[in-house]
């Protein structure tokens, strides 16, 4: 079943977000439409819910706000470049799971500059953004609605209930139905319309797309490949084999399963879900992401998923970042938790 997942950053884009929510709503049903503040009831886990929506690869609407690359972090630099934002993870974690994102240009933005994106993100700006501004949001509506029905989202009643019956002058006058000075209005109409629709408009990316970086220089099996078997050791000296797949640029993860009573937080969750009649006893990580070349030294990030041992899920998904030292020896870095909300230590060597 498809469904609308709405992503926004809540500091500048909540008004916005309870609007656009609300007229889908009408439109497709409530249950089509996945808003935190509707869906993330008490009771019910951050978890459960989010991998619930993702799994159903929704098109995601991700409302383009000052805020949404400007924020601050407490600590310096922008939030969006650190690996624990969660609109950041948001927008990966649905890029990795098949998910279509429209980008939404609120009330006097553009998109954005490829520059001001962090690298990890730059797919956006492939990505075919819709407008969604105060002003003419009746009109910016039905593009958005005419949009998700390439997607094969349609909705289950007319649009006509959205619009109030009672127009005002100016949206009768924006829609140049109006009789009395019909001439004036269409004059006006195509005066003001007449660059948007000049504009070419890109076309739908694949689910998939990504940014394509600079791959990794390789001649043979050098110090600096990072392809291959890996071996994650944890801090009580576990150890976990992880196996990287590279192809010009691309990369892939995949780890051996590992029974959930290593960790304290899987054997919590197979506890919670084992409940519900679900038995969970061994999780692996899948993923794929980009490979980058820091001035010579590999820089890995990844998007994953976390699945039972024989492949079913997602049951929790994030993403992993990690750069290799001078020597290619070992990579180090953070695996970050949509679940837990929370990042810990990684560090990979070539031999246990």
């Amino acid at each position: 079943m498809n469904r609308i997942f709405i992503s926004y950053r809540s500091s500048d884009g909540k008004k916005d977000a309870d609007r656009l929510c609300a007229d889908l709503s009408r439109l497709y049903g409530a249950d089509q439409v996945f808003f935190d503040k509707q869906d993330l009831r008490g009771g019910h886990s951050w978890r459960s819910a989010i991998m619930a929506a993702l799994g159903t690869q929704p098109v995601v609407l991700l409302l383009v706000t000052p805020e949404l690359l400007g924020m601050a972090h407490p600590e310096g630099g922008r939030r969006i470049d650190r690996d624990d934002d969660p609109i950041r993870g948001e927008v990966l974690t649905a890029q990795a799971n098949g998910a279509t994102i429209v980008p939404l240009l609120t009330e006097g933005m553009v998109m954005p500059a490829t520059a001001d994106i962090p690298p990890p993100l730059r797919f956006l700006k492939e990505s075919h953004a819709l407008k969604l501004r105060t002003e003419d949001w009746a009109d910016d509506l039905d593009k958005i609605v005419a949009d998700l029905a390439t997607h094969g989202i349609h909705p289950l009643v007319s649009r006509d209930p959205v619009r109030p019956e009672k127009r005002s002058w100016v949206q009768r006058m924006q829609r140049g139905f109006m009789w009395i000075g019909g001439i004036f209005v269409g004059l006006v109409v195509i005066g003001l319309l007449a660059p948007d629709d000049e504009e070419e408009v890109p076309p739908s990316p694949p689910p998939y797309v990504a940014a394509t970086p600079e791959p990794v220089p390789r001649s043979g099996q050098s110090a600096l490949d990072v392809s291959g078997i890996w071996w994650s050791i944890a801090e009580d000296n576990r150890r976990l084999r992880v196996q990287f797949t590279v192809n010009n640029g691309a990369i892939q993860l995949q780890t051996d399963a590992f029974p959930v009573s290593w960790y304290p937080e899987w054997q919590a969750y197979a506890q919670g879900v084992r409940g519900q009649g679900l038995t969970v006893n061994e999780v692996r990580y899948v993923g794929q992401g980009v490979l980058t070349d820091v001035m010579g030294v590999p820089r890995i990030e990844i998007p994953y998923q976390a699945v039972t041992g024989d492949g079913r899920g997602p049951l929790d998904t994030g993403s992993v970042v990690l750069n290799a030292s001078a020597d290619g020896r070992e990579l180090t870095g953070q695996l970050w938790s949509n679940g837990e909300q929370a990042e810990s230590p990684l560090r990979l060597v070539r031999s246990p």
